[in-house]
């Protein structure tokens, strides 16, 4: 049978009235997920006339809805039976389920309510200072250090423009500016694709991340339906109240949503990095934080029947701040297309006048056994240390599956380099780079690296319950000439038992050369309510290692303030390396950004550091202050109201004028922005408390609500909860 993606929507509305059909507001939510509110005729018969635009809009293809209808536009029921489209009414519970085969699925039509947002400019920054006192420090050039990140934005229609410049001044060495990122970009709605000018980073489907300035065109899966983008891993949690969860992968906020207390299951969450572990970061209404670590990794080289993916890059290498290496120009492209039979051929190339790299594969997905993929990459690369081109070659195989049963997930990689010299765009750069003691006579008389053999890696990821997880990490990787190679091993495992957080880890690393590393650590939470402090916690971390460098670490945390805005840390460590010290933190959290404080002390050490991060918006109506902003935001706009909570991001409120900025919403999908009036006075009450936007990527959407309107003592008293 082939595989259907269930719908539900449930009225809220307006029933018929007598013989004339009416439109019923309706929320949609589509594969257990919520799609926002729709509109939804009733026929004379009172049942739902489903239409082209609405099957457009639940993402069927427009080449698929050419059917017969009613004078009306409904589309007749025995039509939509023989496409094996179901539709189940229930009038009572006014609840309309509709079954889609994934086959029919193509471009998503919410892409209808796609919007660019407004004009605007803001700016992101985040100021580090830091003093250093002590016996370590007596010799340094300076005994203090300052770091500045501002990122300034322009929105021009769907035009973002992103500058990005940094100032760094370090205890030794001269104070430097210079320039993160520069660049401007936009989304081809029609091809499902961003365009990007400046500077950006190749896509990992193929080959390695490459930092560079010029031009690319990139397909962007979240343009898609659901039904047609990649695994999304499903993450799982438990939260103890009203809590924020952030999900991050490689430091980037990728998803950040709120949920009720319980156990939670986020199935919409779609990293945009093929590999790189999700950090969850689940923060309690009282300000408590806990974090556990997702084992991530996609099978990169599979799309559906009929789907492209592709990218085109040019441009010119870009390395990291002050690494001094060539900066040659190069072009990459690939492209994957979706056969039938779940098979997906790809290929890509990769050139620069140091280097040339072509990669073809094919991947299958197997159903219920997962999903493989097998590809080959070859590469000639320039070698200055010799006459002829370093050229070799490296097949990969990848194997991913998950166990919705067991509640868990397995990928599985194979590297091998035939006896050949194989190099990747960054090493041939990297080999550019000879110094003169390596030659006598033009002769290279140096080392020469090792040729790689093989690589293996395996994770695996097991949820416990709502709250327990365990992950293990295995890799292997030998090199020729050398048989011991490398080996490592990372294993975790985090439970809450009652209201005490346990988390265990181990580490194993066998270098190709040198001593074996292993490392065993314990950290355990517990609440400190019986003793009367019902906000603060006790925490305590041991770590055991088998070079004598063993650890612990005993403090307490916990919030303060009626609203949790202000957090504390404060603990204490002994090392035998390093002998005692001690850590103080503060962090305050405020509407406009956030202040944090410390102090640590040891062993020939005294260090103070101040952080100040935030925002700065401004737009049609003015200046607004706000928290860090992510890709995609908000402003919320209550005129006249100060104070209002925004569920949507913790500690933010409406400033004095009634203005809130809003970050890390999700492009191309609902985003449902809701105001929390349980701090209104009884005498207040707000007319509407949520509305929808659906932004496209950096769009900063603007959302004006009904200010809020003065009630009688009476009427307050009425609605009030006994």
């Amino acid at each position: 049978m082939k595989p259907t993606f269930h719908i539900a929507i449930m009225s809220l509305g307006l029933l018929v009235n007598g013989a004339r059909a009416e439109t019923n507001n309706v929320y949609l939510i589509i594969n257990d997920n919520f799609k926002g509110e729709v509109a939804v005729n009733l026929g004379l018969d009172g049942q739902p006339c489903i239409n082209a635009p609405l099957l457009r809009e639940w993402g069927i293809r427009d080449a698929a809805i050419v059917m017969e209808t009613t004078p009306e536009g409904c589309i007749l029921p025995d039509v939509l039976s023989a496409r094996k489209i179901g539709v189940f009414y229930e009038p009572i519970a006014q609840l309309l389920t509709v079954d889609i085969p994934a086959g029919m699925l193509g471009d998503s039509k919410l892409a209808g309510r796609w919007d660019d947002g407004i004009n605007a400019a803001f700016v992101n920054y985040q100021f580090n200072y830091g003093h250093y006192a002590g016996e370590n420090y007596r010799d340094t050039q300076r005994h203090e250090s300052l770091y500045a990140d501002i990122t300034t934005g322009v929105n021009v229609g769907p035009w973002r423009l992103r500058y990005e410049p940094v100032y760094q001044k370090e205890i030794w060495g001269n104070p430097t500016w210079h320039t993160e990122r520069a660049l401007a970009y936009r989304d081809i709605k029609a091809w499902s694709a961003t365009l990007t000018l400046g500077d950006s980073v190749t896509p990992s489907v193929l080959f390695d991340n490459v930092r560079f300035r010029g031009i690319s065109l990139v397909s962007d899966s979240r343009m898609l339906p659901d039904g047609l983008r990649q695994f999304s891993p499903w993450v799982r949690g438990f939260a103890r109240s009203n809590a924020e969860v952030r999900v991050r992968q490689n430091g980037e906020i990728i998803y950040q949503t709120f949920v009720s207390p319980g156990a939670f299951v986020l199935k919409d969450v779609y990293p945009p990095a093929l590999e790189g572990d999700l950090t969850v970061t689940i923060r309690e209404s009282d300000s408590t934080e806990t974090e556990r670590k997702i084992p991530y990794s996609s099978m990169p080289n599979l799309v559906y029947a009929g789907q492209w993916r592709y990218d085109a890059s040019v441009g010119k290498y870009q390395p990291y701040y002050g690494m001094e290496e060539e900066q040659p120009g190069f072009a990459q492209a690939s492209v994957s297309y979706g056969l039938p039979g779940k098979v997906t051929l790809y290929g890509g190339f990769q050139g620069a006048d140091i280097y040339r790299s072509a990669a073809v594969g094919i991947g299958k997905s197997l159903n219920q056994w997962g999903a493989i993929s097998a590809d080959y990459t070859f590469s000639s690369a320039r070698q200055p240390r010799r006459s002829a081109p370093d050229t070799g070659g490296m097949a990969r195989m990848r194997y991913a599956k998950a166990f919705p049963a067991w509640e868990s997930s397995l990928s599985l990689m194979a590297q091998y380099y035939p006896r050949q010299r194989y190099r990747t765009f960054g090493t041939a750069i990297d080999q550019q780079s000879t110094y003169w003691w390596d030659w006598e006579d033009g002769i290279f008389v140096g080392d020469f690296d090792e040729e790689k053999k093989y690589r293996l890696e395996a994770r695996y990821n097991q949820y416990l319950s709502d709250s327990d997880s365990l992950y293990l990490t295995l890799t292997r990787e030998a090199t020729r000439g050398n048989q011991r190679g490398e080996t490592s091993v990372e294993m975790g495992f985090s439970a809450s038992l009652g209201k005490v957080d346990v988390a265990l880890y181990a580490e194993y690393n066998r270098p190709s050369y040198g001593k074996e590393q292993a490392q065993l650590g314990l950290s355990v939470s517990l609440p400190l309510n019986a003793l009367g402090a019902p906000r603060m916690k006790l925490n305590y971390d041991h770590t055991l290692a088998n070079d004598r460098t063993d650890s612990r670490r005993i403090g307490v945390s916990g919030t303060l303030l009626d609203d949790y805005s202000l957090s504390y840390n404060a603990s204490t460590s002994q090392s035998q390396r390093n002998g005692s010290s001690q850590d103080l933190s503060a962090n305050y959290q405020y509407n406009a950004g956030d202040l944090r404080v410390g102090h640590s002390q040891g062993a020939g050490y005294r260090q103070q550091n101040l952080e100040l991060a935030g925002s700065l918006m401004a737009h049609q109506e003015g200046l607004t202050l706000g928290q860090t902003l992510g890709e995609t935001v908000a402003i919320v706009s209550v005129p006249g109201t100060p104070g209002i909570g925004i569920d949507n991001q913790y500690g933010v409120t409406t400033d004095w004028r009634g203005y809130a900025l809003i970050g890390n919403l999700t492009p191309y999908r609902i985003n449902s922005l809701t105001l929390d009036s349980l701090e209104l006075p009884d005498t207040l009450e707000l007319p509407e408390s949520d509305q929808e936007v659906v932004p496209t990527a950096g769009a900063i959407m603007f959302s004006r609500f009904a200010p809020a309107r003065k009630i009688s003592p009476d009427a307050a008293q009425t609605s009030s909860p006994e």
